[in-house]
C-alpha cells in the first residue's frame, strides 16, 4: 500500500514538472492584431488580449510586420491554445507563453526570425538562443544589414 503512495507521488510530480508554471488560460484564437498580440476567447465566452511574453514583434508598417503577423496568425488563427500566464502589462493585456500543443509559440516566432528576443523585460536562455540561431541563419529580420528593434521603431513614431 506505501509503495501504491510513492508511485502515485513521484507520477504527479513528473506530471506537474511538465507542465507551464504560471496559471494557465484556455481559449481560441480569434484574433492576431500583430506579431506578438492576439485575442482568445475562453469557453465561458470571455474575450482576452494577449501579449506574448519575452518576444517583441516588427511593427505594423515596419519590415517584416505584415509578415510577423500572417506567421502569427497562419499558426493560431481559429486553434485552441493554452496561454501560460505571467501577468498583465501597463495596457491590461494578459503576458503570457502561448502554448499550441506542445508547439512554444513564443519560441517559434523568434525561431524563425520574426521576433526579437526582448530581454529588457525577461531572462530567458532559449529565446536568446534561438534568437542567435536565427541571426547566425539570417532569417526574416535578421536578412537585413541593420534592422530595427520594434521599441526603437515605436519611439521614433512618437
Amino acid at each position: 500500500m506505501k509503495m501504491r503512495y510513492i508511485i502515485l507521488l513521484l507520477s504527479l510530480c513528473l506530471l506537474s514538472s511538465c507542465q507551464p508554471q504560471g496559471e494557465g488560460l484556455m481559449g481560441e484564437v480569434v484574433s492576431v492584431a500583430d506579431g506578438d498580440t492576439m485575442t482568445i476567447q475562453t469557453s465561458d465566452g470571455r474575450r482576452i488580449k494577449v501579449r506574448l511574453e519575452g518576444i517583441d514583434a516588427p511593427e505594423r508598417g515596419q519590415d517584416y510586420g505584415t509578415k510577423a503577423r500572417n506567421h502569427l496568425n497562419d499558426l493560431c488563427y481559429g486553434k485552441r491554445v493554452m496561454i501560460d500566464h505571467k501577468g498583465e502589462d501597463q495596457y491590461g493585456r494578459v503576458l503570457g507563453v502561448v502554448y499550441l500543443g506542445d508547439l512554444n509559440v513564443n519560441e517559434e516566432m523568434v525561431r524563425v526570425g520574426l521576433a526579437w528576443y526582448y530581454s529588457y523585460f525577461v531572462t530567458d536562455a532559449r529565446l536568446d538562443s534561438l534568437e542567435q540561431e536565427a541571426r547566425r541563419k539570417k532569417l526574416n529580420i535578421w536578412s537585413m544589414d541593420n534592422p530595427i528593434p520594434p521599441h526603437q521603431f515605436r519611439k521614433s513614431k512618437r
